[in-house]
């Protein structure tokens, strides 16, 4: 990030000299404003802003301890070099009463001298930056993620740079993948440092956005809190908002190769964590809009104003389990799509995710794509794949279906095996060994293994729990055997296995 700096004194020559002194982009500066006289200086700070301001101390009307003065009012933590070409010890005294950053005389000044103090000065100034930066990105953190009492907030929003009216932010996800849990699964940026380049690129980029705080949230996603140069007309911020979106999607794709969709919410109003949670949720809509959209957070809110009719009817109806439920899921889905349904997609994937998962049929990561159309033929292929097998599976005895059955339901016994099958059901153990073999072409062993390997799989993938107590709920007495069993099946032990669907 550049240092920005503005440069104050009466003698245009003597201000070219003192310009001309340092290589300041080379070294991290941007002089932005220069000025001859103390009031043309007070408005150029008041526009520009600059982290440090070096002035002349003899000038007229208004002379530099003045304007040193006025500018701590304006800017209390701002740096001021004086320059001077008196040895009066008072006029020292008096600049180091402002706390200035350093006092030279004119004649004294060099290159270097210079320099190493900017040099100085921009390590205590970056130092400042990063501190505020943490705090405030704590401050909006807490907005987001938590519940806060109405009297609260505002102090929260205070902490957090903002106002307590409205607040405009951006909000997108990178690589936003559907699950058939329900969950969003996206990238994040492996360098989180990496938020502050975006943010001062945008900037740099358009005219529309005074300052962006680019933070990291608690689900995955990004938000970027901009304050906007711009007047507080709604149509003109919302056109404001989506330069900025441009902006920041170009360098998004500069340092990632990745350009997501993005959300933009002019309205942060109170109960943000209320708002901030709409927001997530309805992020959603973007996978009905082509790769790199920009789009409204009231366009997203309108996608539910017209959602098929009798939907949550359909939904049942249509993961039910046969060739006529597959016809109602089908048509369901295409109106979903064609309608832009955010909430009832939402809805049909976690019906149908659900009744799966709990069935063991699919596991809960598996990733149903990154646009409607792809979480549709996903579904969709599954909701076949799941009524073939239920076909092939009525196909089998009565005694093979109660086999399954009850494999399913006591696969956590560890006593579990073909003879306690075959007693429970009444039957020869020969006889179900070998109508199962016949019939599945597997036995009952590999059956039931099969099953307890895909159900180990997905609690693997549930953090809290360790490996001997997945193999405690899959029926095995330790976690060795266990793990000889699931690398024999999967090629992997357990703990590669969740280390290789991490990196997946």
């Amino acid at each position: 990030m550049s240092i920005r700096v503005m440069l104050v004194d009466d003698e245009p020559l003597a201000l070219e000299n003192v310009y001309e002194a340092v290589s300041w982009q080379e070294h991290g500066f941007e002089v932005v404003a220069r000025a001859t006289n103390g009031k043309m200086a007070l408005g150029l700070f008041e526009r520009m802003r600059p982290h440090i301001v070096i002035t002349d101390i003899s000038m007229s009307p208004m002379d530099g301890l003045e304007l040193g003065k006025r500018i701590r009012e304006l800017g209390p933590n701002t740096r001021l070099i004086f320059l001077t070409a008196y040895r009066d010890f008072d006029y020292a005294r008096q600049a180091l009463d402002l706390k200035a950053a350093h006092y030279l005389l004119k004649h004294e000044i060099s290159r270097n001298r210079l320099l190493a103090q900017l040099l100085k000065l921009r390590e205590g100034i970056e130092a400042e930056q990063e501190e505020e930066r943490h705090q405030r990105r704590r401050a909006w953190r807490t907005l987001f993620d938590s519940k806060q009492d109405a009297k609260e907030e505002p102090q929260t929003r205070e902490n957090a740079g903002q106002p307590s009216f409205a607040a405009s932010l951006l909000y997108f996800e990178l690589n936003s993948c559907m699950r058939l849990d329900g969950l969003r699964e996206c990238d994040r940026l492996e360098d989180t440092a990496l938020l502050d380049t975006l943010a001062e690129e945008t900037i740099r980029e358009t005219e529309e956005a005074r300052e962006i705080l680019l933070l990291e949230t608690e689900g995955g996603g990004y938000a970027a809190v901009v304050g906007l140069s711009v007047s507080n007309s709604l149509l003109i911020a919302q056109y404001a908002l989506r330069q900025v979106s441009l902006a920041l999607q170009r360098s998004l794709q500069r340092h990632t190769g990745h350009t997501p969709r993005m959300m933009i919410a002019t309205n942060l109003e109170r109960d943000a964590h209320r708002h901030w949670q709409m927001i997530r949720h309805l992020y959603a809509y973007s996978y009905f809009l082509p790769a790199r959209s920009v789009f409204l957070f009231e366009q997203a809110l309108a996608s539910n104003a017209k959602p098929p009719s009798g939907s949550e009817e359909r939904i049942q109806a249509g993961i039910k389990d046969g060739p006529e439920s597959l016809t109602v899921w089908k048509r369901l889905l295409d109106e979903i799509v064609e309608r832009a349904a955010t909430d009832a997609l939402l809805a049909t994937v976690a019906a149908a995710g659900e009744k799966w998962i709990r069935a063991g049929a699919r596991r809960p990561d598996m990733r149903l794509g990154s646009d409607a159309r792809e979480i549709v033929a996903a579904l969709n292929r599954t909701a076949e794949a799941i009524v073939n097998a239920e076909r092939q599976r009525s196909s089998f005895s009565r005694w093979v279906q109660k086999a399954m059955d009850h494999v399913r339901d006591n696969y956590a016994d560890p006593e579990l095996s073909l003879e306690t099958v075959a007693e429970h059901l009444q039957i020869s153990a020969v006889h179900l060994r070998t109508t199962f073999k016949k019939e599945t072409g597997i036995s009952l062993l590999d059956y039931t293994t099969e099953y307890r390997m895909e159900i180990a799989k997905q609690l693997l993938l549930k953090e809290e729990l360790k490996i001997y107590e997945v193999s405690e709920q899959v029926g095995y007495r330790t976690s060795q055997y266990f793990s000889q069993v699931f690398k024999k099946a999967t090629g992997l032990h357990p703990k590669d296995y969740v280390r290789a669907e991490a990196e997946r």
